[in-house]
């Protein structure tokens, strides 16, 4: 699975209006309930939690990359969100957070070497400040795909 492949728009949420941490988890995790890759929101949602109570996920520059490995989990897939207004995050520059990426694999070894091929091809993506600007300025799903590609 690769970056590209890895994007559903079904789980990208444009221009969100959730006003904390919490409310943004708990809207993504229902996008990936709604598509199919978890069985149980609540479920992977304490997977969430347990991960951020483990250590920092905000990487800088506005960008989070909360992660959650679950056996709730029935198709891996990432969930994509840019805020409307920038929310508090446990992060390494101590900034607010504008985009959320959510990585959600099971929790066997299948899945946890998928979350590092992930991880990684992403924070590679995030890393670079064109698609950086170009996931903060976007205003649809569609420019959020191409933002990654």
């Amino acid at each position: 699975m690769d970056v590209k492949s890895s994007i559903n728009p079904k789980t990208i949420v444009v221009n969100s209006n959730a006003q904390s941490k919490d409310e943004v988890l708990k809207e993504i995790v229902h996008y990936l309930y709604e598509a199919g890759n978890v069985n149980d929101e609540s479920e992977f949602l304490k997977a969430v939690y347990k991960r951020e109570s483990q250590g920092v996920t905000g990487i800088g520059n506005g960008v989070a990359i909360p992660h959650g490995q679950s056996s709730s989990v029935i198709d891996p897939g990432v969930a994509i969100v840019t805020l409307k207004h920038p929310i508090a995050w446990e992060s390494l520059d101590d900034q607010k957070i504008k985009i959320v990426v959510l990585f959600a694999v099971s929790d066997n070894s299948e899945g946890a070497k998928l979350h590092l091929q992930l991880l990684a091809q992403f924070a590679k993506k995030l890393g670079n400040d064109e698609v950086l600007e170009s996931l903060k300025s976007a205003e649809d799903v569609q420019e959020i795909t191409e933002a990654f590609e």
